[in-house]
């Protein structure tokens, strides 16, 4: 369901408000103090000011909570197109197709797909592979052998750029004497038992071909390999989970989920400890 992001135009995030206060009186008064600059480029400079620091960032910040579907104030919508008071968060399900999964804090209840459990009922509450170790540490052991192979490749074009590349590029630029080949270098290169054990080749295409078809790899073995839920154990023993997976688009997306997830987490902890002081009160 689309939302109007400009429904409330006096309404504003507290990040954007803060924003505004420290930079634009700070250039503004620069600018205004400045004995240098005329009436016309302090107008101007006042105008480019708002603009580009208030106006938009305020137009990206409506925009963006309306593509995610939230109110102005950063609350959530359910289907219905009404506000859900509490916290919320929302992840991903599934790879293709996308399917999103939401958990709920409201009035110190954590509702879940799976079902609901107070807060007080709660022992743990963590985000992790739900699986048992004996499937885990297989996997964990390939994970960790991938990385290595891609680490091996991805240092070679580091290598080569820094020590051939980059040198030769320099000397060219200022006309220097090349005092030693490209080749030799190479060989000089493959003499250090360090290096000689992951540098393959002189040629930059063929490190960077291979580590393509790791990153490839690891894409399509990802939805197999990883799997995630959010785990609430209960005082009694019991558990509920919440399974979610994890974007296939870069570390950005993973460090923005992440966030999000342990968001929750320390909220939902948050509000059992004033259950335990209400409780022992």
């Amino acid at each position: 369901m689309a939302h109007n992001p400009f429904r409330k135009p006096y309404v504003f995030s507290k990040k954007w408000a803060i924003w505004l206060g420290l930079v634009v009186p700070f250039v503004l008064y620069t600018d205004l103090t400045s004995t240098s600059a005329k009436k016309s480029d302090r107008v101007s400079t006042t105008l480019t000011v708002i603009l580009l620091f208030a106006l938009i960032p305020w137009t990206i910040m409506r925009i963006s909570r309306s593509v995610k579907g939230k109110s102005p104030q950063g609350k959530s919508y359910d289907d219905a197109g009404d506000i859900i008071e509490g916290h919320v968060l929302n992840l991903k399900l599934g790879y293709w197709p996308r399917v999103k999964v939401q958990a709920r804090l409201v009035d110190g209840v954590v509702e879940i797909p799976t079902g609901k459990i107070a807060v007080s009922e709660i022992k743990s509450i963590k985000a992790k592979d739900p699986r048992s170790l004996i499937v885990k540490l297989p996997l964990s052991i390939f994970r960790l052998s991938f990385v290595l192979i891609y680490l091996n490749f991805i240092l070679q074009p580091f290598l080569l750029l820094t020590l051939f590349e980059i040198p030769d590029h320099v000397q060219k630029l200022f006309n220097g004497p090349q005092t030693i080949s490209r080749d030799q270098l190479y060989e000089q290169l493959l003499k250090m038992k360090f290096f000689s054990h992951f540098v393959h080749s002189q040629a930059l295409l063929q490190p960077f071909l291979i580590v393509l078809s790791i990153v490839l790899i690891g894409i399509i073995l990802k939805p197999f390999i990883d799997k995630s839920a959010l785990v609430i154990k209960t005082n009694d023993g019991n558990s509920l989970y919440m399974h979610f997976s994890l974007s296939l688009n870069g570390y950005i997306a993973l460090f923005v989920e992440g966030k999000r997830l342990k968001r929750f987490i320390k909220k939902v902890k948050k509000a059992q400890k004033r259950s335990r002081k209400s409780a022992d009160e």
